[in-house]
């Protein structure tokens, strides 16, 4: 079976995605979800499913819980679209990004592979720190437990020399004790030699598995690459444990063996070491989460244990709260900003119920209602939610938190919306300040941090400000991801937008051409962000005056959007529209009349004859033809 529209192959090819990262069979997918096997190979091949059998999917194939949130986010908008394939196509045109189903699905799991990609390098550098306090643990130990022997065989010499003097009938009871705590201390010593062995074997076994990973990672990134050019923990041991907490028991304790005390320090030292978890948490990590299967993972993850009654007849189970969570989820999924809001406020108020005010999870639920409610059209609504999620969750969380970091992202956002342009351009300042301070320069969320701020600055009217900005970026960016990435790309047409509408028309049809070039290496002449690209080089021409040279630009793009998209496609109508509108302002009228009458009738056609573009196309085909 093959998909009816490209719509519907993305779709396809996204789920399959997904079963093929879990590992799991087509057969092991269909019991998981109850499924026979035939219906999902039939959706995995093209038919367009329900939106259950998709949650279902998603669920038993995406184990990390964030990466879930965002997939089944993904799909719901995947699956609207492949249901409405005209509409989807609308709402792409209208948008103003002119890009394929096809492409936001390659553009996208090139981003959420990039972050996979990212967190196995974190595990690098995590792994790196728990063999090296491993390795020196083992060496400290060593000597560790070499001194004790000495101390073990000098005590047994002072026992035995004692004995046998009655006048002093305590020492030997004093040299006993000692004798026997020292003899404890070595078998301790011993044990964590053994354990602290065994972790630099696990940290080896460990770096090779997460280095595969980055192999992996960084192969399934040029492979999606290829496919867009076919069509977008624990914490880390602190080295010597010198913070851990070194009290032993009261009846260990000797004021007459200081050098006992100071060994049974050393070795809570060596047990701090070898208790972190991190490697465990990694091997999780690579493994997947085990007897932990939240219904969405993207929402709360509510522990049964917490939950609470919060009516005589109407209990706040896991179920009721989960099933509240996917209904905002679908709500959103669909556009309906409003419902998924109503849903969500309704979740906050039984989450502080159940689990109290502070708890993370009534935390995350009060940012993503938040969310909805900006998205809703509710701009000043949702800055007063977010500010006042701001002050708790730097109660609860720290000023440094994520979670923290990530509200205030959305607040900026939420003020730049409601239109506070320089309240946005503040925020976001102060933001990549404390993004750098907390996470380093180069971290993925601080450059996003600067690309918000940057685009907040352009939006302001500051398109100078946006374009110095970016630049910068654009630099930083190429160096830590590479030229080719998308985010580079991204980058640079925006950074190429700001120079256009800062008055450089010519400049920006330069860097647009530079632009399309290389959208045309990586993706083919018509791939659709080349096409962009183009188009963007050909309207700045001709907002410069350079009308001839847009307009030829404009006949070379329609002739590929046609071969590409098909002549009753949005976008092609458009460039012959400007192909033809260019050539009039040339001084061809004639010619232009010509060219309009034609698309006209297609217009007329494909849009019907009331439609904007229509109107305006027989508007100035009137005026050419005079």
């Amino acid at each position: 079976m093959r998909a009816e529209t490209p719509e519907a192959e993305a779709l396809a090819l996204f789920l399959r995605a997904q079963v093929d990262a879990s590992g799991l069979t087509m057969t092991m997918v269909a019991e998981k979800i109850r499924y026979s096997r035939s219906q999902v190979g039939l959706y995995l091949s093209g038919r367009v499913p329900d939106q259950s059998f998709v949650t279902e999917l998603i669920r038993v194939t995406v184990a990390e819980p964030v990466l879930r949130g965002r997939r089944q986010a993904e799909a719901t908008r995947l699956v609207h679209a492949a249901s409405n394939p005209r509409s989807a196509h609308a709402a792409t045109r209208e948008n103003g990004h002119g890009l394929g189903a096809e492409l936001e699905l390659a553009r996208a799991r090139q981003i959420e592979t990039y972050e996979r990609l990212t967190r196995a390098l974190e595990q690098q550098a995590e792994i790196q720190d728990a063999a090296r306090n491993s390795a020196q643990l083992v060496m400290i130990l060593l000597t560790m437990i070499s001194a004790l022997e000495e101390r073990v065989g000098s005590l047994s010499a002072e026992r035995d020399r004692l004995l046998g003097q009655p006048d002093h009938l305590r020492a030997p009871d004093d040299i006993r004790q000692q004798l026997g705590r020292a003899l404890h201390q070595e078998r301790r010593a011993r044990e964590e030699l053994a354990r602290a062995r065994e972790k630099q074997r696990q940290a080896e076994e460990l770096t090779d598995r997460v280095q595969r990973r980055v192999l992996e990672l960084t192969g399934e990134l040029e492979r999606l690459r290829s496919l867009a050019r076919g069509g977008p923990a624990g914490e880390p041991p602190s080295g010597s444990g010198a913070s851990m907490d070194m009290d032993m028991d009261s009846d260990e304790r000797s004021t007459t063996d200081l050098v006992g005390d100071d060994i049974d320090q050393a070795l809570t030292r060596a047990a701090a070491v070898n208790d972190d978890q991190t490697l465990q948490h990694i091997a999780g990590e690579l493994q997947g989460p085990s007897g932990w299967e939240p219904a969405d993972g993207s929402g709360p993850a509510i522990e049964p244990s917490g939950v609470v009654r919060d009516g005589q007849d109407n209990p706040a189970t896991v179920e009721f709260l989960t099933t509240l969570w996917e209904e905002s989820r679908d709500a959103r999924g669909t556009g309906d900003y409003s419902k998924a809001a109503g849903l969500l406020a309704d979740l906050v108020q039984r989450c502080e119920r159940a689990l109290g005010s502070d708890h993370p999870d009534t935390l995350e639920a009060r940012h993503r209602h938040a969310c909805n409610v900006s998205e809703s059209g509710d701009r000043a609504g949702a800055v007063r939610l977010l500010a006042d999620l701001i002050v708790d969750r730097e109660r609860v969380l720290g000023s440094d938190h994520p979670d923290t970091l990530t509200t205030r992202q959305q607040h900026a956002y939420s003020v730049g919306e409601s239109g506070d342009r320089a309240g946005a351009v503040r925020l976001l300042a102060d933001l990549v300040v404390d993004r750098e301070r907390v996470l380093g320069s180069d971290h993925p969320d601080t450059l996003e941090a600067r690309h918000q701020h940057a685009y907040s600055v352009g939006e302001s009217g500051d398109r100078a400000g946006a374009v110095r900005l970016l630049a910068d970026l654009i630099v930083d960016r190429e160096r830590v991801l590479g030229s080719d990435h998308p985010f580079v790309l991204i980058n640079r047409h925006q950074h190429a937008y700001n120079v256009g509408q800062g008055g450089d028309r010519v400049g920006a049809g330069r860097l647009y051409a530079e632009i399309a070039q290389d959208e045309a290496r990586l993706g083919g002449p018509a791939h659709p962000h080349a096409l962009l690209a183009r188009s963007q080089q050909a309207y700045n021409l001709g907002q410069a005056g350079y009308w001839a040279d847009a307009s030829q630009i404009y006949a070379r793009l329609a002739a590929d959007c046609e071969r590409a998209l098909g002549p009753d496609h949005p976008d092609t109508l458009v460039n012959r529209y400007q192909h033809a509108y260019n050539l009039g302002k040339s001084g061809k009228a004639a010619e232009a009349a010509r060219l309009l009458q034609g698309i006209l009738h297609t217009q007329a056609r494909v849009l019907g004859p009331n439609h904007p573009s229509t109107v305006a196309t027989g508007r100035w085909h009137d005026h050419f033809a005079g």
